[in-house]
């Protein structure tokens, strides 16, 4: 078996603890074991600075260019460029420039992460 969606047929909604606009494509793929979304982000938004309960996350750069800082090291990603988080590990994503972020979180688990009061230095 399998599902389908073209990302044009999904609708944009403000993230609740973001300063980005989201794309929830599992929502409409229906995934069991994954949870993924598509984040568009203006130059300087960024993702509360946080980590998972239980989800390691894969991020994969579509466009533009982000920062990712994860516990003390900060990456410099671009389009093409694929991290992935181990769910414990502290970490906060900025845009560098506009862009969009595919974000793959595993297992699907809602309302996973947990934000910290303190950004990322």
């Amino acid at each position: 078996m399998y599902s389908r969606v073209n990302l044009s047929d999904v609708d944009t909604h403000e993230a609740d603890a973001a300063d980005a606009r989201v794309k929830p494509v599992g929502y409409h793929l229906r995934p069991e074991t994954m949870r993924p979304n598509v984040w568009t982000f203006e130059a300087g938004e960024s993702t509360p600075y946080h980590y998972q309960k239980q989800q390691e996350e894969l991020y994969v750069v579509l466009d533009g260019r982000f920062e990712l800082s994860v516990e003390d090291e900060t990456l410099e990603l671009e389009p093409d460029d694929y991290v992935v988080v181990a769910p414990e590990a502290k970490r906060q994503l900025t845009a560098v420039e506009p862009g969009t972020v595919l974000v793959v979180g595993a297992p699907n688990v809602k309302d996973d992460g947990v934000i910290l009061d303190e950004e990322a230095s």
